[in-house]
C-alpha cells in the first residue's frame, strides 16, 4: 500500500456526479412505467460499479499500513444511514392512514430489515405468490442498498489482505474473485433466479468491475477517450432500451451496463466525457441522486395506493418531478450534514446557480447552526422507529385505526380458496376422500380460486377431487412458464406429472387457468426462452397446446370442464373497501362488458376449441358475478375477492353455488 494507478482518484471528480444521474434517470423511469426505458433497473448495476471504484479507491489510497476500518465504517454510516433512517420513518408514518393492517405490519417488518441492513435477505425470504408485486412493497428498492452495506463488510478486509502481497496478486485476487462471482450469478440465475437477484455474493462481480477499472486504467489520451465513452454510452442505452423485466438477471446480461459504465469512468477523465458527464444539470441531478432514490419508490407506491386506479400520464409525471424536490430536501436537511464537509457549498449548488446565492448563504448558515440537533437525531430516529414497528408488529398493523364500517382486512389476511391446498406441494384432496367417484382440477391459482366451493359441493355429492396445481403455472402440456426469462423447472416438472397421471384413467377434469396472463412468460419445456409472439400469434399458440393437452387427456372419452377467463374486478377492491369505504366511487368494479373485452380473444379461442370437442363444457366465471348492469364482489360486508382475480372462501363458495347445475350436469354426464 498505497496502490495508485494512473487513474487514482486525486480531485473530485464532477463527471462521477453525472454518471450518477445517468443511473438513476432510467431507474425513475422504469418505475413510473416501464416502457419508458424496459431495463431501467439496469441503474442499480450502475450505481454498483461507480461504488467498487470509488471505495477501492478511497481504501487503497491510505498510506501503508494507515488504513482505519472504524473510521472507514463511521464514514459509510454517516453517507447512507442517515437519510434512510429518515425515508423509513416519514414513510411508515405517511402509510398510517393509507395501508390496511395487513400492509401496514409488512410494511413494519420490512422497516425493521431495512434499518439493520438486511432488507435484501427479508424480501427473498418473505416475498410469495400473491405479494410479489412490487407495488404492495415500500421500501422494496432498500433490497440494493442492503447489497452495498454487505459489501463494504467484506471489501476493505479482502483489499487489505490482497494488497499485502503486492499490487499483482492484488489485481489478481479482485479479478479472480469477480470472475467467480458471475459464473455463481450465471449459474443460480438459471437455477434460483431470486437468490441470485437479491443476494450479495452474486452482485460482487459488479463492484469488483469499478475496483478493477480503479487498478488497471491509465488515463487515455482524448482520442482513446472519445472511443471508450462512444462505447459506452452505446452499450448503456442498448441496455435501458432492449432489456426489460424478463431478462435474466443479474448473469452475464449485467455485463452490458457494467461494462458501460466501467468505459464512462475511464472516459470521463478530461476532454468531451468529462464536459458532457459533468454539464450541471446532470451534477445537480447525479448530488442528489441517493436521496432521490430513497424517497421516489414509496412516493410512488404510496401514491398509486392512495388513488386506487392506474395513475394517468400527468400524474406520472408529476410523481418524477416530486421525486426529484424530495430528493433535494432530503440530501440538503439530511443527507449532506453526515457526510464528509469538503464539498461544494449549498448555497452554490442549488441556490447560487440560479443567481440567488444571498438566500443560499442564509440557508447554509440556517442549517450550520442546527448541525448539532440533527447529529443527536442519528440515533433518536432510527432507534424511534424500530421501536414503533415492533409496536405495528405486535398490533397486528392496528386494524382500529380504520373504520368498523369498512372491511379490516388486508389481501394477506383474507382467505384464499385455495388454501385447503398447501402452496409448497402440487397436488392435494379435498371433497369427500372416501369416495370412488373422482373429479381432477388442474391449473394455476385461477383454478385454486375454485377449491374451497368444490370442496362444500364434492361433500354434498360425494365426489373426492384431486387437484393437480402450481401458482402461476399454465398446465398445457409439454409447456413451462419462465420467470425473469429463466425456465421455470418446477412448472415444468409439474405439468409433466399432471399429464401422466391424467393419462392413467379416464376421470373427469376440470382445467381452469389465467390463459390470457402468461404472454412471452410461457414456451416449451426443455427450450431455453418463452414464446416471443403476442397477440394473435400467442392465442394461436395457446389454442394449438390447449388442443394438444386434451387430445392428449382423451378428452372425447372422459368428461371435461373448462372455466374460461376469470371476472377481474379491474381494482383490488377489499384494499380499496378498507381505504375508502364501499360507497366511494374508485371501488367500483368494473363491468361485465369490460371485463369481457378484456378477455375476449382469449375467450373466443376456448369457445372455438370446445366446438370442436365433443362432450367438452365451458363454464364463463363472470356472468356469475355480473348482469348486464353491476358486478357483485361482496355480500354481508363479506369480500368475494382477496385482490383484483383471487376469490376468497366466501367468493369461491359464490361462484360454485351459481355454477352448481351446469358443473354437476357436466361431471357426471359419462359416469
Amino acid at each position: 500500500m498505497p496502490f495508485a494507478p494512473a487513474s487514482k482518484i486525486d480531485t473530485f471528480r464532477t463527471d462521477i456526479e453525472g454518471l450518477r444521474a445517468l443511473a438513476i434517470l432510467p431507474i425513475l423511469l422504469f418505475h413510473l412505467d416501464p416502457s419508458w426505458a424496459p431495463g431501467g433497473f439496469a441503474g442499480v448495476d450502475i450505481f454498483f460499479v461507480i461504488s467498487g471504484y470509488l471505495i477501492s479507491g478511497q481504501i487503497l489510497k491510505a498510506e501503508a499500513g494507515k488504513f482505519q476500518f472504524l473510521s472507514f465504517y463511521w464514514r459509510r454510516i454517516r453517507r447512507l444511514f442517515p437519510a434512510l433512517a429518515v425515508t423509513v420513518a416519514i414513510t411508515l408514518a405517511v402509510s398510517w392512514r393509507l395501508l390496511t393492517p395487513g400492509d401496514f405490519k409488512a410494511l413494519a417488518w420490512s422497516s425493521i430489515a431495512s434499518l439493520l441492513g438486511v432488507a435484501n435477505i427479508h424480501f427473498l425470504l418473505s416475498v410469495d405468490y400473491f405479494n410479489e408485486s412490487s407495488l404492495l412493497h415500500p421500501l422494496l428498492h432498500v433490497w440494493s442498498l442492503s447489497v452495498e452495506e454487505q459489501f463494504y463488510l467484506i471489501w476493505p478486509a479482502f483489499l487489505i489482505l490482497l494488497a499485502a502481497g503486492g499490487k499483482k496478486t492484488l489485481t489478481r485476487g479482485v479479478i479472480s474473485l469477480g470472475l467467480l462471482s458471475l459464473a455463481a450469478s450465471a449459474l443460480f440465475t438459471g437455477r434460483a433466479p431470486y437468490l441470485a437477484f437479491y443476494m450479495m455474493p452474486f452482485r460482487i462481480f459488479e463492484f469488483a468491475i469499478g475496483a478493477a477499472v480503479f487498478l488497471l486504467a491509465a488515463r487515455p489520451s482524448r482520442p482513446q477517450s472519445m472511443v471508450y465513452g462512444l462505447i459506452g454510452a452505446a452499450l448503456l442505452i442498448a441496455a435501458i432500451v432492449l432489456f426489460d423485466v424478463r431478462t435474466p438477471w443479474p448473469a452475464a446480461n449485467a455485463l452490458l451496463p457494467c461494462l458501460a459504465t466501467a468505459l464512462l469512468l475511464i472516459a470521463g477523465h478530461d476532454g468531451f466525457w468529462h464536459k458532457t458527464l459533468s454539464a450541471q444539470p446532470l451534477r445537480l441531478l447525479g448530488r442528489i441522486s441517493y436521496s432521490v432514490y430513497l424517497v421516489h419508490w414509496p412516493l410512488i407506491v404510496l401514491y398509486r395506493t392512495w388513488i386506487v386506479v392506474p395513475p394517468t400520464l400527468s400524474e406520472l409525471l408529476g410523481l418524477l418531478i416530486v421525486s426529484i424536490l424530495l430528493g433535494a430536501l432530503l440530501y440538503i436537511f439530511v443527507e449532506r450534514f453526515y457526510r464528509v464537509s469538503n464539498e461544494p457549498k449549498i448555497s452554490w449548488l442549488f441556490v447560487g446557480s440560479i443567481g440567488m446565492r444571498s438566500i443560499g448563504a442564509r440557508l447554509e448558515a440556517f442549517v450550520t447552526q442546527r448541525q448539532a440537533a440533527l447529529f443527536a437525531s442519528f440515533l433518536v430516529v432510527p432507534a424511534l422507529t424500530l421501536c414503533i414497528s415492533g409496536i405495528v408488529i405486535a398490533r397486528n398493523g392496528f386494524p382500529d385505526r380504520m373504520s368498523r364500517d369498512r372491511v379490516q382486512k388486508a389481501a394477506g389476511e383474507l382467505s384464499f380458496a385455495g388454501d385447503l391446498c398447501s402452496s409448497a406441494r402440487s397436488r392435494c384432496t379435498f371433497g369427500d376422500p372416501a369416495s370412488q367417484k373422482i373429479v381432477y382440477l388442474v391449473g394455476d391459482s385461477h383454478a385454486l380460486n375454485l377449491v374451497y366451493g368444490l370442496d362444500r359441493l364434492f361433500k354434498e355429492a360425494g365426489i373426492r377431487g384431486i387437484a393437480i396445481y402450481d401458482h402461476g403455472c399454465l398446465f398445457l402440456r409439454g409447456t413451462q412458464r419462465f420467470q425473469r426469462g429463466v425456465p421455470d423447472r418446477t412448472c415444468a416438472r409439474n405439468v409433466a406429472d399432471a399429464f401422466n397421471q391424467l393419462a392413467r384413467d379416464r376421470h373427469p377434469v376440470i382445467f381452469a387457468g389465467n390463459y390470457g396472463g402468461y404472454n412471452r412468460e410461457i414456451g416449451l419445456a426443455g427450450s431455453g426462452e418463452p414464446f416471443e409472439g403476442s397477440g394473435r400469434d400467442y392465442i394461436a399458440w395457446i389454442e394449438t397446446h390447449l388442443r394438444d393437452s386434451l387430445e392428449a387427456l382423451g378428452a372425447d372419452e372422459r368428461p371435461v370442464v373448462i372455466v374460461s377467463s376469470a371476472y377481474n374486478t379491474g381494482i383490488d377492491t377489499a384494499k380499496c373497501a378498507a381505504q375508502f369505504g364501499d360507497a366511494d366511487p374508485k371501488c367500483v368494479p368494473q363491468s361485465l362488458e369490460s371485463a369481457r373485452n378484456k378477455t375476449a380473444a382469449i375467450d373466443a379461442m376456448i369457445v372455438n376449441v370446445g366446438a370442436s370437442v365433443p362432450g367438452l363444457t365451458i363454464l364463463d366465471p363472470k356472468i356469475s358475478f355480473c348482469d348486464s348492469t353491476h358486478c357483485v364482489v361482496r355480500d354481508n360486508g363479506l369480500p368475494f375477492f382477496r385482490d383484483n382475480a383471487h376469490l376468497t372462501n366466501e367468493g369461491s363458495a359464490f361462484l360454485i353455488g351459481r355454477l352448481k347445475p351446469a358443473l354437476l350436469s357436466a361431471l357426471l354426464a359419462k359416469q
